[in-house]
């Protein structure tokens, strides 16, 4: 698959899975979504006043929580490569009156912003390690930055660290008998290595470069739930299963499952969480 499909594969995928984000963004972020938007909004100090652009957005929520650090005076530009998930961040947007917010339909890798004056700070959460070209991504990201403009993201850390995820991976992975993904390969734990992140974001021209990992937990009200609540919000991965016959997909369910056991059964589910968060800043 080329780039270019891989790109439109992915805005299908995650376009499809709008509604579903949309609806997960009305509850309070809890467990791993909302240590990495803490972690990051804190390393971002943003100050009343200042303007902040969040890409890759999906429901929009580090933006939305952003705005309250800008004030009426700053404002916060939510963009999306996916017009469905775009879309569903201006309706919370205009219910909820958020006048210093504003949204918009761009992709990270090409970041078009014509006449718009630089940002102070750019955020993304759980961005760059699915897009085809993450260092070009970061790239535009600094471009888009004032000099002096902070820069500050979130990954998935480790596969292993992250079990309430890479087991349903690794379920559907043994299921196909397909390999491992490539080094290099887009995906959630692509850029979980710190000084690879590290190096990325020097090679793509910012200074100041921090990384650290931060651990949570994943809670869920049960293994039956868990699954559920994973595969709802899973562009890609939802994509494949549904691929597959429903007796194939119940096989995948099973085993996957009958992993988890350890992290719970069928009153609680406790899964460890890793995120890899960096900040760094534009060069003055």
């Amino acid at each position: 698959m080329s780039d270019g499909e891989y790109r439109e594969a992915s805005r299908q995928q995650w376009s499809e899975a709008a509604s579903s984000w949309a609806r997960a963004a009305e509850e309070e972020e809890t467990g791993a979504s909302r240590a990495a938007t803490v972690w990051m909004l804190e390393a971002a100090g943003l100050q009343p006043g200042e303007r902040v652009l969040e890409l890759a957005c999906g429901a929009g929520r580090v933006g939305l929580q952003a705005a309250g650090w800008v004030g009426p005076e700053g404002m916060v530009l939510c963009t999306d490569f996916s017009e469905a998930m775009v879309g569903a961040v201006t309706e919370r947007v205009e219910r909820l009156g958020l006048s210093n917010v504003s949204t918009r339909v761009l992709d990270a890798e090409h970041v078009e912003l014509g006449d718009e004056k630089p940002f102070d700070a750019v955020l993304c959460r759980f961005g760059y390690m699915l897009m085809a070209d993450p260092l070009q991504a970061l790239r535009e990201s600094g471009r888009a930055l004032r000099p002096g403009g902070r820069l500050v993201l979130g990954v998935w850390g480790p596969s292993e660290k992250n079990p309430w995820l890479s087991i349903i991976l690794g379920a559907v992975i043994s299921h196909l008998n397909a390999p491992p993904p490539q080094p290099g390969t887009p995906g959630p734990f692509s850029l979980c290595d710190l000084d690879h992140l590290k190096g990325l974001i020097e090679q793509a021209g910012l200074g100041g470069v921090e990384v650290a990992e931060v651990e949570a937990k994943q809670r869920y009200d049960s293994l039956a739930a868990w699954w559920d609540e994973v595969l709802e919000v899973s562009g890609p991965l939802t994509t494949m299963l549904n691929a597959l016959p429903e007796e194939e997909r119940a096989k995948v369910r099973g085993a996957a499952l009958a992993e988890a056991e350890q992290f719970g059964d069928e009153d609680e589910a406790v899964f460890p969480a890793s995120i890899v968060c960096a900040k760094a800043h534009k060069p003055v």
